[in-house]
């Protein structure tokens, strides 16, 4: 061990010990009656604190039955909806945006240190929407959402098997090849907005076992809103974000990034006007595989620098008290710089920058007449890609989506009884759209001023309140996607490609048992028909290179059950358990079972959150049954290990009051089992890194 690291280890370790001496109350650090008296002057305690489970922010705009809130979801669906909340950011203190994703209900995030690192799996399978502030996110969604700034969200919004037609777009938009079937669900982030005039400096270290370099991270936030006397309000805030999470040659799974994210708006009489641009440059390193015999890949890639940076504004005209419009416009910049080396050789080629924009705006209007609520809206999109992405080393597109909606929900016998039903078009026109393993065997006229069969969405859903303890949702979806990518999707044997046609069918059962006891028990099917899965065989076609597709018929089935509540008013808890029952897929009239083969049977969740006078204590603790198979470009390979893992994390924390400020400390750590489980295998095995222990400081006025 050289002496930088000795120096570097030792100096952690007395940060390390200060951070708990502060923490456990050393008299020093609270004023004790041994200590001076201008230290007993500028610190006190605060009084003790009370759970009362995740508190809702009080905006209007992300109230759930305001007719203001952009993303208002009906009440047949509010059962499958998850929020977290910023309390709930600080309270569990997630490494980033996907690890606070992978606390959801019945959520499954697999990793490969290749080049589309993330995919987020929700009941066994399913596509979604991402959405920031209205601007709806395009294919490279994995690349962006992993470094987006954790501090500036003030809502995260996961609908799950989503019925509600008006959210936005029911297929993927960007490249025509960007994948097959009708979105499964949306993951929608509302900004922070300040209350007053506040703000709050977070710095955190950390460090993960196994001789990884010390990671840093810290972002700073203020914010301010004004009032007038004549009723007219603004505000803007601004947030700056660094993250440093280096790595060892020979895991080569670092990250780093830097940004931040402005936003500010204003209301006046019956209008709203909302902006936010949100912008980050970084450094993504893909993971070394490690192969079953223990030895590295030798791969070098990585992304540096990759941009990201997303513009939108959204408002509302509120006519009347049952009438209002809203809109929103928007703008995301994508660009990677891709470079390809080995470990074995110091030369690296630079790819090709390659740069992906899309842009779009919505138009929305809410009526409520009386017990009957109508909405209607109207969406487009424009995307455009350039250069190397991915598995192709040539890719150029320009695509556009547009969808119209329109739903109604109806209240009966005094709101016990609420009925809706929607429907919903997209359609994908192509202006041009070509891919290849090379600029110079490609042919950009082979695909020009197409439109594709457009996707059709058919929603029901009820909410019965039984009792004052009881409920009862159901929803049913049918979707017909049409043709789901371009020229390119092509089957084995020239075989004739078919629509994809999707039915969901969910059923929830709500029980106000008492304040400590209060599950949910759901239970799922999805059904589709005609699902596009790319294989590993190519083909030439235009003096392009292109992967041949195959079609499957899938079924997956299974229940949930979630249980949350509060324990002597002092605890709030959340646990969870997904099952699935049936996962098949038939493809030339042979049927196979995917549970345990390419995903889990089972997952388990809690999340606990208790406090003790001024100490705040949070847990959580995840299970993943394990599977065997996994796919990627490269076909698909039969490993074992993959998944099987329980993972806790934890953290305790204390606030104190320091001059006119609100200062945290506290302690965390992640993986605390340190299982370096592996959710991938494409060129070896991506273990986790294990055991992370690290400390936070945070200042807030």
């Amino acid at each position: 061990m050289s002496c930088s690291e000795i120096k570097l280890k030792k100096n952690f370790f007395l940060v390390g010990c200060l951070m708990i001496a502060l923490i456990l109350n050393t008299p020093y650090a609270m004023g004790d009656e041994t200590g001076d008296e201008d230290t007993q002057t500028d610190i006190q305690e605060l009084e003790p604190l009370t759970v009362t489970g995740s508190k809702r922010s009080t905006r209007p705009d992300l109230q759930p039955d305001s007719l203001t809130n952009p993303y208002r979801t009906e009440a047949s669906t509010e059962f499958a909806t998850e929020v977290f909340t910023r309390e709930d950011i600080k309270n569990f203190k997630p490494k980033d945006l996907n690890d606070l994703i992978d606390k959801a209900v019945g959520v499954n995030i697999t990793y490969q240190g290749r080049k589309s690192p993330y995919s987020i799996k929700m009941r066994g399978g399913g596509s979604f929407t991402y959405i920031v502030d209205g601007a709806v996110l395009p294919k490279s969604v994995n690349r962006i959402f992993y470094k987006f700034p954790v501090a500036s969200i003030e809502e995260l919004k996961i609908v799950r098997g989503a019925t509600s037609l008006t959210l936005g777009p029911m297929i993927p938009i960007g490249s025509s090849s960007s994948g097959s079937g009708v979105n499964t669900g949306f993951i929608i982030i509302r900004t922070r907005q300040p209350e007053k005039t506040e703000g709050t400096l977070r710095t955190s270290v950390e460090k993960a076992v196994g001789g990884h370099p010390v990671g840093y991270s810290a972002d700073l936030y203020v914010g301010t809103r004004m009032k007038n006397e004549a009723g007219t309000e603004a505000y803007v805030g601004v947030l700056g974000s660094k993250i440093d999470r280096s790595s060892q040659e020979t895991w080569f799974d670092g990250q780093e990034s830097y940004g931040g994210m402005a936003n500010g708006g204003f209301t006046t009489g019956k209008f709203s006007l909302n902006m936010m641009v949100c912008q980050d440059t970084g450094r993504f390193e893909m993971q070394r595989g490690v192969y079953e015999d223990g030895s590295l890949d030798d791969a070098q890639w990585y992304y540096d620098p990759l941009k990201v940076r997303v513009l939108s504004a959204d408002g509302s005209l509120q006519w009347t008290k049952n009438q209002v419009t809203l809109f929103n416009v928007f703008k995301t910049d994508y660009e990677q710089n891709e470079h390809n080396g080995t470990f074995t050789d110091t030369s690296v080629t630079d790819k090709d920058v390659y740069q992906e924009d899309t842009s779009g705006f919505g138009l929305r209007h809410n009526a409520q007449f009386g017990d009957t609520l109508v909405q209607l809206g109207f969406q487009s999109s424009n995307s455009t890609g350039y250069g190397p992405n991915c598995k192709t080393g040539y890719n150029r597109y320009d695509t556009t989506v547009t969808g119209f909606s329109a739903s109604v929900e109806q209240s009966l016998f005094n709101g016990k009884l609420i009925l809706d039903a929607g429907g919903r078009w997209d359609e994908k026109h192509i202006d041009n759209s070509t891919s290849a393993r090379s600029e110079n065997q490609a042919n950009d006229d082979a695909n020009n001023d197409v439109d594709m069969a457009p996707a059709k969405v058919l929603a029901l859903g009820a909410h019965w309140t039984v009792t004052d303890r009881v409920t009862l949702d159901g929803r049913y979806f049918y979707g017909d996607q049409g043709t789901s990518g371009d020229f390119d999707m092509r089957l084995e044997d020239d075989a004739t490609p078919h629509a994809e046609k999707q039915e969901r069918i969910e059923i929830g059962l709500g029980v106000k048992i008492a304040s400590f006891f209060n599950p949910t028990l759901t239970w799922f099917n999805i059904d589709t028909e005609n699902e596009k899965s790319a294989t590993s065989d190519t083909y030439e076609l235009d003096s392009g290179t292109y992967y041949y597709y195959t079609e499957s018929d899938e079924l997956r089935q299974g229940i949930e059950l979630a249980v949350q509540g509060h324990i002597l008013q002092n605890t709030f808890y959340k646990a969870s358990w997904t099952r699935i029952l049936k996962s098949e897929s038939t493809s030339d009239g042979v049927t196979t079972d995917a549970i345990d083969l390419s995903i889990p049977e089972d997952i388990f969740g809690l999340t606990l959150t208790h406090h003790w006078n001024v100490y705040r204590f949070n847990l959580s603790v995840k299970h993943v049954d394990e599977w065997t198979n996994t796919r990627s470009a490269m076909g698909t390979a039969s490993s074992g290990g993959l998944g099987g893992y329980t993972r806790v994390d934890a953290n305790i924390s204390r606030d104190f009051i320091l001059r006119n400020m609100l200062m945290t400390v506290a302690v965390f750590g992640r993986n605390l089992g340190d299982e370096n489980y592996s959710t991938r295998y494409v060129t070896g095995f991506y273990p986790d890194r294990g055991r992370t222990l690290g400390m936070e400081v945070s200042f807030s006025f």
